[in-house]
């Protein structure tokens, strides 16, 4: 039986960590994780906004996909405040750091 070597993971540089680019990357990807919550949260509140206008003109029956779109709508939010605290807290954490 043969047993195949650890392959090292793919794209994982440690020399690259030091670079600036990589910073800027991180930085990025950072970034885009607020974004992406943020437009998580315009989509679903405006989803949301949509079936409660079409239930109420009469166009849409449908109270159970608008209770759905709800709670996702505020996972949404809770999902975005949990997020603004936690950067927030490390934000303070590293300004009470001594240099």
């Amino acid at each position: 039986m043969f047993i195949q070597p650890i392959q090292p993971i793919k794209g994982i540089n440690p020399t690259e960590e030091l670079n600036k680019t990589s910073s800027k990357k991180n930085a990025q990807l950072f970034k885009s994780i607020f974004n992406n919550a943020l437009d998580n949260y315009i989509e679903a509140e405006d989803k949301v906004n949509e079936d409660i206008y079409k239930l109420s003109v009469g166009e849409s029956d449908d109270l159970h996909n608008l209770m759905i779109n709800a709670q996702k709508a505020e996972l949404s939010l809770d999902l975005m405040i949990q997020l603004r605290n936690k950067a927030l807290d490390a934000y303070n954490e590293i300004m009470r750091m001594g240099v």
